[in-house]
C-alpha cells in the first residue's frame, strides 16, 4: 500500500505508539516496518496469534525482551570462524537466557487456537534453550573488560604468579620509600606506574643516585620516574605473564567461539523467535491499552464496526461510532455539517482497516468486521488533520485523479469534502460523476460532501447510501455520532436564526434557495425529528426492559434464597425427626435385648407378643434406616419413567412415599408418606425398587445378626409363636447364604407344632416345597424344607 495513503489516515502514528510497547530495539526496529497486509490467510493467522497472546498475558503476564540484541553479524563471524570478543559473546549468553526464560514461562499453558500453527504457544515451542553454552560463557565472561580467573586452570596460575611477582616488586620498591637513605631523593613515597613497569618518583638532581631505567620525567623536568635496577627482571618476567595471560584469554575466547559455532542456527532462530515475540506481546500489550478487540476477518469487502472509536483520540472525548458498508450498498455519502465529525468517520474507517491488515487489535465491539483490500486509497488534502482542513481544489483533483485510475474493485477508497474548492454547481457535477464511476466499477467507497445533488443521488441510487453526522440543533453543536440512512442538513438557516441574525436576512435566503432544495431540506428536517422522536422511544423501552430484567433477576434471586432457607428448614427438621427415629429405634433394641435376656434366665414371655414386637422394630428400621451414600446403587434414578402406583424416595426428607398422580407438564405429581399427601416435583424425587432395597437390607441384617448359616434348626419345646419367631430368621439365613435345602426337627408329639410349621410355610416367600422325612432322615419328627433360587436384584 502507498506510504502517502497510509500517512494520510494516520498509520505512522499508531506504528509509533506500537514500537513503545515493544521490550528490544531489535523488535521496535521490526514494528517500524509493518504494513498492511492484502494477504487473507496472513491476516488471519496472524490476528489468531494476537488472540492467543492476548489470552497468555491474562494467564502468565508478558513476557520480558530487554536486553535482546541482533545476533546476525555474529553469526556471520562464526561462519567465518572468527573469534568472539567479550561483547558478542555476552550478546549470545543474554540472548540465551532471555529465550530460556520465556521458554520456561510458556510451561503448562495450554493452546488457545485450534489451529496450532496460530497459537503464539507453538511460536515460543520453537526456541531452544542452550544451556550449556549460557552456563559456560558465564562462567568465563565477567564483563566486556573482563575473563573470569577460573575460565581456565592455565590463566589462573598465570595471574596468581603475576599477583606474586607484583607483590615482590611492591615490596622492593617499599624499601626504598622506606628507607631513610633514599628519603631525600624522592619526590613523594609512592609507587606507580609508566609504561605497564612499577616505577618511583626521583628527583631529578639525584637521579645518579638511584641506579635504574628512567621510563618517564613530568613536566616540569624536576621529577624522573625510575625503574630500580634491583627489579628490572621481576618487571620483565610479568610483561611475559602478561603475554602469556593474554594468550590464555585469547584461546579461552576462541574454544568460547568454537561451542558457539556449533549451533550458529538455533542462536539465530531464537533471536529470530524472541524479536517476533516481543512484536506479537506488544500487539497484545497495545491492545490492552485501548481495549482493543481482534476483529472477524472477510474477503467480500464488509465492512461492520460496532462502538468503533479512532485510537489517536483521547478516550475522555473520542465518540464511537457504529459503521457498516458492503452489505446492501458499495459506497456510503456522508454529509453534514463542518467539524460535525465527518473526517473523523472517513479516518477510523480507513486506520482500523489498515490496522486490522496489519494483525492489530481494533478499538471496537466484539462481533466488528473487516474486509481484506488490496489497496487503500485517501483524499482528505494537504496537511489534513482531526481538527482543520487546508485542502484545496487542485490538490484534491491530482489526488483524484490518480486514485480513479489506480482503485479497482478489490480497493477502499475515501474521499474527504469531494468537489469542494471550486465553483458549487461545478463541483456538485464532478463530485456527483466520481461517485457514479466509482460506483460502475463497484469500488468501495465513502465520500464526505455538503451537495444536495449526491444526498439526492444516493437517496435514488442502487448500491449508494446516505449517512450523516448528527448535529444538534438546540445546542448548536455537533453529536459526532454516525447515521446511516438518514442524509444530512447543513442547518446553516436555522444556526444562523439561533445565533440571531436578522428574520428578514433569513427570509431573503430562504426565497433564493431553489424550491427544490428547499423541499429536500425540509423532508430531511423531518425525517430527522421523527428519527430523534424514535430514538427516544428506544432509549425509554430499552430503559424499561432493563428495568424489567433487573427486577427478573431480584425475584429470581429471591426466590433461590427462599428455595436455600427451605431446603435449610426441611434438612434441619429431617436430622432432628431421624434423631428421635434413631433414640426410638435403639430403645426398641434394648427392650429386645431385655427380653433375650430374660429368656436366657428362663423366665417367661409371651411369645407372640414377642415375635409381634421383634417385627415391628425390624420393619420399622427397614422403613427409616436408609443411608444417603447408599441412595444411587438402591434407588433407580428414572424420574421421568415415574408413574401412579410406583414407590419413590423423596430427596430432601429422605422418606418413601407412594405416588397418587402422574407427573404433569411442569412436572409437578401428588404423593403420599405416610397419612400426609404432598405436591411435589419429579426432580425431588428417586424411584424405588422396592424389592431390591427390601431384600439389600434384609440380607444386611440377617448376616449381621445371625452369624453363619445352619441347615437344621430344633425347635421341640417351643410353642407355635416361638417356633416362628425362630423359623423366621434361620429360613432367612438359609436363603440370603445360598442354601437350597434345611430340616427342621419339630418331633412327632401330638402334631400341633408339626401342622403350625406347615401353615406357616406354605405362606413363606422364600419356600418352594416342603415335605416329611423320610426313613433315615427322622420321618414325621422332621421337615424338610426346599428353598427358592436367590435373587437380590
Amino acid at each position: 500500500m502507498d506510504e502517502k495513503y497510509l500517512k494520510k489516515i494516520e498509520y505512522d502514528k499508531i506504528i509509533l505508539l506500537l514500537a513503545n510497547y515493544a521490550d528490544s530495539i531489535p523488535g521496535k526496529a521490526y514494528i517500524e516496518s509493518i504494513r498492511p497486509s492484502d494477504d487473507y490467510d496472513l491476516i488471519n493467522s496472524t490476528l489468531n496469534e494476537l488472540e492467543s497472546a492476548i489470552y497468555f498475558i491474562k494467564a502468565k503476564g508478558k513476557p520480558n525482551f530487554e536486553g535482546l540484541e541482533d545476533t546476525d553479524k555474529i553469526t556471520k563471524r562464526l561462519r567465518l570462524k572468527g573469534i568472539l570478543n567479550n561483547k558478542e559473546l555476552i550478546i549470545i549468553r543474554d540472548n540465551s537466557y532471555l529465550a530460556r526464560k520465556v521458554f520456561e514461562t510458556a510451561e503448562g499453558v495450554s493452546q488457545y487456537c485450534t489451529n496450532s500453527e496460530d497459537d503464539i504457544k507453538t511460536k515460543i515451542d520453537n526456541i531452544v534453550p542452550l544451556y550449556d553454552i549460557e552456563a559456560e560463557i558465564r562462567r568465563c565472561i565477567l564483563s566486556e573488560d573482563e575473563i573470569a580467573d577460573d575460565a581456565s586452570t592455565e590463566l589462573m596460575r598465570i595471574r596468581k604468579t603475576i599477583f606474586k611477582n607484583q607483590d615482590a616488586i611492591k615490596d622492593k620498591l617499599l624499601s626504598f620509600t622506606r628507607s631513610e637513605r633514599y628519603k631525600k631523593y624522592l619526590q613523594d613515597n609512592i609507587i606507580t606506574i609508566r609504561q605497564d613497569r612499577y616505577v618511583i618518583p626521583v628527583k631529578n638532581e639525584y637521579r645518579n643516585e638511584i641506579k635504574g631505567v628512567v621510563h618517564d620525567t613530568s613536566q616540569t623536568g624536576s621529577t624522573l620516574f625510575i625503574e630500580p635496577i634491583e627489579i628490572v627482571n621481576l618487571n620483565n618476567k610479568i610483561r611475559e605473564l602478561i603475554t602469556e595471560e593474554k594468550k590464555e584469554i585469547e584461546r579461552i575466547l576462541r574454544q568460547l567461539s568454537e561451542q558457539c559455532a556449533l549451533y550458529i542456527d538455533e542462536i539465530m532462530n531464537n533471536f529470530s523467535t524472541c524479536r517476533y515475540l516481543d512484536v506479537a506481546f506488544a500487539k497484545a500489550s497495545y491492545a490492552f491499552a485501548y481495549n482493543g478487540v481482534v476483529p472477524n476477518i472477510n474477503t467480500e469487502k464488509r465492512i461492520n464496526l460496532i462502538n468503533a472509536k479512532h485510537p489517536l483520540i483521547s478516550k475522555d472525548i473520542v465518540v464511537p461510532i457504529d459503521f457498516k458498508i458492503g452489505y446492501d450498498y458499495r459506497i456510503l455519502v456522508i454529509t453534514g455539517p463542518n467539524t460535525g465529525g465527518k473526517t473523523v468517520t472517513l479516518k477510523t474507517v480507513g486506520l482500523l482497516t489498515a490496522m486490522a491488515q496489519s494483525g492489530l487489535a481494533i478499538p471496537a465491539n466484539n462481533g466488528s468486521e473487516i474486509s481484506v483490500f488490496d489497496s487503500i486509497y485517501v483524499d482528505v488534502g494537504d496537511e489534513q488533520s482531526i481538527e482543520q482542513n487546508l485542502s484545496t481544489f487542485s490538490s484534491h483533483m491530482t489526488n483524484l485523479i490518480q486514485i480513479l485510475k489506480e482503485a479497482d474493485s478489490g480497493s477502499l477508497v475515501l474521499l474527504d469534502e469531494l468537489g469542494a474548492g471550486t465553483d458549487p454547481v461545478e463541483g456538485s457535477a464532478l463530485a456527483l460523476a466520481i461517485i457514479e464511476t466509482l460506483r460502475e466499477k463497484n469500488i468501495t467507497t465513502v465520500a464526505t460532501t455538503h451537495y444536495t445533488e449526491l444526498k439526492t443521488y444516493a437517496s435514488v441510487t442502487e448500491n449508494v447510501e446516505n449517512a450523516s453526522c448528527e448535529f444538534d440543533v438546540k445546542t448548536l453543536k455537533p453529536t459526532y455520532r454516525l447515521l446511516i440512512g438518514i442524509p444530512g442538513k447543513s442547518n446553516a438557516l436555522y444556526i444562523s436564526r439561533r445565533l440571531g441574525l436578522s428574520e428578514d436576512i433569513i427570509k431573503k435566503a430562504s426565497n433564493s434557495i431553489d424550491n427544490k432544495n428547499s423541499d429536500y431540506e425540509n423532508i430531511i428536517l423531518a425525517l430527522e425529528k421523527n428519527r430523534q422522536k424514535m430514538e427516544k422511544e428506544r432509549i425509554k423501552a430499552s430503559e424499561y426492559k432493563n428495568q424489567i430484567e433487573q427486577i427478573k433477576k431480584e425475584l429470581e434471586t429471591e426466590r433461590a434464597n427462599i428455595d436455600k432457607e427451605k431446603d435449610r428448614i426441611i434438612e434441619k427438621a429431617n436430622k432432628e425427626a431421624k434423631k428421635l427415629i434413631d433414640k426410638a429405634l435403639n430403645k426398641a433394641e434394648e427392650l429386645v435385648n431385655e427380653i433375650d435376656n430374660l429368656k436366657k434366665n428362663n423366665i417367661t414371655v409371651n411369645a407372640k407378643v414377642e415375635a409381634d414386637f421383634k417385627a415391628a422394630v425390624r420393619q420399622t428400621r427397614e422403613l427409616f434406616d436408609i443411608k444417603e451414600t447408599d441412595t444411587e446403587t438402591e434407588y433407580q434414578n428414572y424420574s421421568d419413567e415415574i408413574r401412579s402406583g410406583d414407590s419413590v424416595m423423596l430427596r430432601s426428607l429422605k422418606q418413601k412415599a407412594d405416588v397418587l398422580t402422574a407427573p404433569d407438564k411442569n412436572g409437578d405429581l401428588i404423593v403420599q408418606a405416610g397419612i400426609i399427601k404432598m405436591t411435589v416435583n419429579i426432580k425431588d424425587v428417586f424411584k424405588i425398587n422396592e424389592q431390591k432395597a427390601i431384600n439389600d437390607r434384609l440380607k444386611t441384617n440377617i448376616i449381621k445378626s445371625s452369624g453363619p448359616a445352619k441347615m437344621e434348626i430344633d425347635i421341640r419345646g417351643n410353642t407355635i409363636y416361638e417356633a416362628e419367631s425362630k423359623l423366621d430368621k434361620f429360613i432367612e439365613q438359609g436363603y440370603f447364604s445360598g442354601l437350597h435345602e434345611l430340616s427342621v426337627i419339630h418331633g412327632k408329639g401330638t402334631g400341633a407344632l408339626r401342622k403350625g410349621v406347615h401353615d406357616y410355610l406354605k405362606s413363606h416367600p422364600y419356600i418352594k416345597s416342603f415335605r416329611l422325612g423320610t426313613y433315615g432322615e427322622g420321618e414325621a419328627g422332621v421337615t424338610v424344607v426346599f428353598l427358592k433360587e436367590k435373587n437380590l436384584k
